[in-house]
């Protein structure tokens, strides 16, 4: 059969499972200040169940490689539609979970917080057995022009970015701008929509055979990993998840102090994204792969040392967004291209081996690390500057990231109390009495503490609310500069890969037939 006649189908098929990716990404990456509210969930907590939507990803993605290689595409993409949606089904149980538990806070926080982790979990195993398969899968349908058509396969990720924004701008959260759903699950779990299309299109159509099932000679598809030049490779691309997944992650929460719906920057960004990728491939015919990565890898950082300073206006943070847009639209799908071209007898291994890192990255270390950067500059300028509101809004619990140095954040529900507070000539006190009547309505021992200390907040309102507030965008812009870094130092990556290849003779596809020409 000719695969190639029915490629359009699979590449739509393909195409959506992105879209429902970048959805769930954008609207859960909404959800921080209603968790925090609602489950007393703070920064690091929140970057933690983040990183659980990509950390699954990355432990799967390798292996789900292989499996692909031996099961075949169809098999493994029905697993993945049956992950995603057990995954939004998890969801709906999270404030049952809570109210059951609401005598004891701490205990209802932490095991919300477990239900979360794992709800995205799941959906990270999905979403990882997904590019396991669509990846090596659209690199085969379409081998004439690898590079180009896996930044157009791409481009649905912030496609699904803008969908999911659009649907957090006009739905979710106080700062809706159509009408606030109560039941934030509603529309958290509005990418089942795009599941059911995709899956039914998967379900209707046949799949080539993979690379391994038409040789005998398994051991070739690691063959890559022998290659000095793939290391280097795998290396940058868990910078690439830092910088893309990481950053996008959490963009929506690090605005939320800069502009009254945050969001808009996401969907701007992602809609960049979305038009760049599709010019992918006759730029990278004009300066070779490896050229435009290390261009946009100029541009990233230049771009988030900018988005890094308080710029005053959202003109100014959309124009600085666009540097950095420029800069990460061809990261990930050009990687993905390069490993087609240079390493093409590994079939799905070899992409799989990119993908696993650079989400490994963000799940394990660039999530958990914004939210610790953010918590940590923020209590250290409170704490400097302004020593005794400081005092009012300490956690007793330090907060601590692997083997950085503990700290002592802020207390969750008063830091997000003091942020949605108005200051016009004098403070408005809504917020923290609302938390109070929160708080009033299941009566435990450490409610009661926490509503003697909103008591001594709200005695020094005018006071400290500013300085919270300068707190934390402080940590929000600091984080963002300190982020910056990782693609200067892709920057310098890149360049010796450049340097390689001209003393080689010149960046060049290898086909199956020329193997003697391997990294």
């Amino acid at each position: 059969m000719d695969y190639k006649a029915n490629r359009g189908k699979l590449m739509l098929a393909s195409f959506l499972t992105l879209v429902a990716c970048g959805m769930a990404f954008v609207t859960r990456g909404s959800m921080g200040g209603i968790w925090e509210r609602e489950f007393n969930i703070g920064s690091q907590d929140f970057g933690s169940i983040l990183g659980a939507a990509f950390f699954g990803f990355g432990l799967v993605i390798f292996f789900g490689g292989l499996v692909t290689e031996k099961m075949g595409y169809k098999p493994v993409l029905i697993i993945a539609f049956l992950m995603h949606l057990a995954s939004a089904a998890m969801l709906y149980f999270a404030r049952p979970l809570y109210e059951s538990l609401a005598a004891n806070p701490e205990v209802a926080t932490a095991q919300t917080v477990r239900l979360l982790w794992y709800s995205f979990f799941l959906f990270s195993l999905g979403h990882g057995l997904y590019e396991a398969v669509i990846n090596p899968l659209i690199g085969q349908l379409y081998s004439e022009n690898q590079t180009h058509y896996l930044n157009i396969l791409h481009a649905s990720w912030p496609g699904g970015m803008i969908i999911g924004g659009l649907i957090s701008w006009g739905f979710m959260g106080d700062s809706a701008m159509i009408y606030q759903i109560a039941m934030w699950e509603i529309p958290l779990t509005s990418f089942i929509v795009v599941v059911l299309w995709y899956g039914m299109l998967v379900f209707q159509n046949k799949f080539p055979p993979t690379v391994a099932s038409k040789t005998s000679d398994f051991g070739r598809l690691f063959s890559c990993f022998f290659s000095p030049v793939f290391i280097v490779l795998l290396l940058l691309h868990g910078c690439i998840g830092y910088v893309e997944i990481g950053i996008d992650s959490w963009v929506t929460k690090l605005m939320e102090n800069f502009l009254k719906n945050p969001v808009v920057v996401l969907i701007y960004t992602s809609s960049l994204m979305f038009g760049l990728r599709f010019f992918a491939g006759p730029i990278a015919h004009k300066i070779n792969p490896i050229g435009l990565l290390f261009v946009s890898s100029v541009l990233a950082s230049l771009g988030l040392f900018w988005l890094g300073t308080d710029l005053g206006s959202l003109t100014m943070i959309l124009v600085a967004a666009t540097v950095y847009s420029l800069g990460k639209a061809f990261f990930w799908p050009t990687m993905l291209g390069v490993a087609g071209e240079r390493y093409p007898q590994c079939g799905a291994v070899a992409m799989g081996a990119l993908g696993a890192m650079g989400m490994l990255t963000a799940g394990y270390i660039a999530n958990p690390a914004i939210g610790y950067k953010q918590d940590v500059n923020a209590s250290a300028k409170l704490e400097s500057e302004a020593p005794q509101t400081f005092a009012r809004y300490v956690d007793s619990k330090p907060g601590k990231f692997f083997y950085f140095p503990e700290y002592q954040p802020l207390v969750p529900m008063l830091k997000n109390a003091a942020n949605n507070t108005k200051v016009d000539g004098t403070a408005d006190p809504a917020a923290f009495n609302q938390l109070k009547t929160d708080l009033g309505k299941v009566p435990s021992a450490e409610n009661t503490a926490l509503i003697a200390r909103v008591d001594t907040c709200l005695g020094n309102l005018n006071e400290d609310v500013p300085k919270v507030k300068s707190a934390a965008m402080f940590g929000a812009l600091r984080s963002i500069t300190l982020t910056a870094y990782v693609p200067a130092a892709m920057a310098v990556g890149y360049l010796m890969l450049l340097i390689y290849f001209v003393l080689i003779g010149g960046y060049k596809k290898i086909e199956l037939t020329d193997e003697s020409k391997l990294d």
